[in-house]
């Protein structure tokens, strides 16, 4: 766990997993699609729980469990799969009922361009998943009513979603020679971005304050009188101070001090 070949080497060993327990069972799948460890399959209602079994009992440490459609409707992921009156099926987005419709507010300290890639997000989303016209309409709505109430002005939603037409002759995107990562202060690193931009560099700002800094402690505090390589000050009784640098541990500094005194 936490290893970055963990994720690659589970998904290759589920794969020789679900071609062999396929190919061995003795009712197959009309349909089986997998994600990480979620599978969406279509099969005849009767062989379902023999076919259950069947996965269960390839290994000991393996075990799949099953929903079924309800009322002609699924969830894979977060996406609702509709089985219409004629048989043919239809997507549109699928939200848990514990789900709050809270995002990233629009007066938190975050640059513009997160807020905006938040309104496309959840746009492109639903022009992905939702397949029927009337739906999508209804979705467009519910949208921009819970971008509104997450304090989005109306005017900077309609101008990211509003359809534009492709300009014949797009300009390439800008190459950048480097690429600076700084912490975001507003009201400075608008402009900021804009003169690295001219001299060729990408700004990419990132916010030093998140629950992690403050909950996350991976190493205990180191004792300050057993730095190193520090610069100190030790004030006096008269009001004058003393500053000095050292590179051993302010603990011995502090030590010959004493001695010398």
């Amino acid at each position: 766990m936490g290893s970055p070949v963990s994720a690659v080497i589970a998904n290759l060993y589920m794969e020789a997993f679900e071609e062999h327990a396929i190919e061995s069972a003795p009712y197959k799948p009309k349909i089986w699609k997998r994600y990480v460890d979620d599978t969406f399959t279509i099969f005849d209602r009767g062989n379902v729980d023999s076919f259950l079994r069947h996965l269960n009992g390839q290994q000991p440490t393996i075990r799949f469990t099953m929903e079924t459609e309800k009322e002609s409707k699924i969830a894979f992921l977060d996406t609702s799969v509709s089985k219409e009156p004629g048989g043919r099926l239809t997507t549109s987005v699928y939200r848990k009922p514990n789900h709050t419709d809270q995002y990233l507010a629009y007066d938190s300290h975050h640059p513009q361009s997160v807020k905006r890639g938040i309104v496309k997000c959840l746009y492109d989303r639903a022009k992905r998943l939702v397949t029927k016209p009337s739906v999508i309409s209804e979705e467009k709505k519910h949208l921009s009513s819970v971008l509104v109430s997450n304090g989005y002005p109306s005017s900077f939603v309609q101008k990211l979603t509003r359809t534009r037409k492709a300009a014949p002759g797009v300009e390439p995107e800008t190459e950048f020679k480097s690429t600076a990562v700084l912490p975001y202060i507003k009201g400075v690193s608008e402009p900021l971005r804009c003169c690295l931009q001219q001299q060729g560099i990408r700004a990419v700002f990132k916010s030093n304050t998140t629950l992690r800094s403050h909950l996350v402690r991976p190493k205990d505090t180191v004792d300050p009188a057993k730095e190193d390589s520090v610069v100190y000050r030790i004030p006096c009784e008269c009001g004058k101070v003393y500053i000095g640098e050292t590179g051993r541990s302010m603990q011995e500094r502090i030590k010959e001090h004493d001695t010398d005194i």
